[in-house]
C-alpha cells in the first residue's frame, strides 16, 4: 500500500497528505543555505522524478531540526482521517499489509482490531505474527513516530539492507509464497522501486503479482514490468478518482467469494 492510498485521507480542514511531487517541491524551501548549483541539481532531480537522490541532497544540506519538523508537519501533525477506501481495504481483511507509507492513517484505523504493527527493524515480531492468527501491518520503510529510522533516501535504503538483512529475507519469502497486490503506486514512485529491487524475480511467471495502475501505460513498459518483476498491470481510469470505486468492487467480490466458498 503506497502513497496513493494515503492521498485519499483528509483532515478536518479538508487537506490530504502531499503527493511525492508536491512534497519534494515544498522541501526545496528547506535549502536556505544551498548554493545556486546545489539548488539547480535538486530541481533537476525532481524534474526527472529521481526523488531519492533529490531528497538525499536536501537532507544533507538543510538544518536537521527544520527537516524533522517538515516531516512531522507532512505525515503526522495534520491528523489525517481514514478514507472510505482505507475502510474497504480493512474490510477485505488481508492477512498481511506491507506499506511504504510513514503516516499512521491505516495503522490507527486497525489499531483496535487485533492487528499487529511492525517496522523493518522487528523481524522476529513479524515472523511471530505471520504464524499467528493476527493481521499484520508491516511498515517497510519505518514510521513517522521514529523519524531517525525512516527509510527515505537511497543511502538510508542501502543502510537498512546492510543492517537488517533478515527483514529483506522475510520480504522475499512473502513474495515467493503469496500473490501481492500493489495499491496506491505509480511507476515513478521511489517507494515501489526500492521494494522491487529487493524482490525482483521472486516468483514464477505463471503466478504473477499485480499492480492497480491508471490506464494509459505503454505496452513496452508493462512488458518490462512483467519480465523484470513478474508484475501484471490492472488498469483503472480514466482518472485517479476511479481507483476508490474499483477497490470497493474488489471488496464486494472478495466478500462474495468468501461467502460462496464458506471461507470465514
Amino acid at each position: 500500500m503506497g502513497s496513493g492510498i494515503s492521498a485519499l485521507a483528509k483532515n478536518e480542514e479538508g487537506q490530504s497528505p502531499k503527493t511525492w511531487s508536491v512534497f519534494m517541491s515544498e522541501a526545496m524551501s528547506l535549502l536556505d543555505r544551498a548554493s545556486p548549483r546545489e539548488l539547480e541539481y535538486v530541481g533537476r532531480m525532481i524534474d526527472k522524478e529521481n526523488y531519492l537522490l533529490a531528497l538525499e541532497a536536501i537532507q544533507n544540506k538543510c538544518d536537521p531540526g527544520k527537516y524533522r519538523h517538515y516531516l512531522q508537519q507532512s505525515f503526522s501533525r495534520p491528523n489525517y482521517q481514514p478514507s472510505k477506501t482505507h475502510e474497504k481495504i480493512k474490510e477485505i481483511d488481508f492477512k498481511v499489509v506491507i506499506t511504504t507509507n510513514f503516516d499512521k492513517v491505516y495503522d490507527n484505523l486497525c489499531n483496535e482490531h487485533n492487528y499487529s504493527i511492525s517496522t523493518y527493524k522487528e523481524s522476529r515480531k513479524i515472523l511471530g505474527n505471520i504464524k499467528s492468527t493476527s493481521n499484520l501491518i508491516i511498515k517497510a520503510h519505518g514510521t513517522i513516530d521514529d523519524v531517525a529510522n525512516m527509510v527515505f533516501t537511497q543511502q538510508q535504503y542501502n543502510d537498512s539492507r546492510a543492517n537488517y538483512p533478515e527483514f529483506y529475507d522475510l520480504l522475499r519469502a512473502l513474495f515467493l509464497t503469496n500473490t501481492v497486490l500493489f495499491l496506491g503506486y505509480s511507476l515513478s514512485d521511489p517507494d515501489i522501486q526500492l521494494v522491487l529491487e529487493t524482490v525482483a524475480n521472486s516468483s514464477n511467471q505463471s503466478c504473477p503479482h499485480y499492480i492497480a495502475i491508471k490506464e494509459g501505460i505503454d505496452h513496452e513498459i508493462k512488458e518490462y514490468w512483467s519480465n523484470s518483476f513478474n508484475i501484471s498491470c490492472l488498469e483503472y481510469g480514466p482518472s485517479y478518482e476511479n481507483l476508490p470505486e474499483n477497490i470497493e468492487n474488489l471488496c464486494d467480490e472478495v466478500l462474495n467469494y468468501r461467502e460462496v466458498k464458506r471461507i470465514p
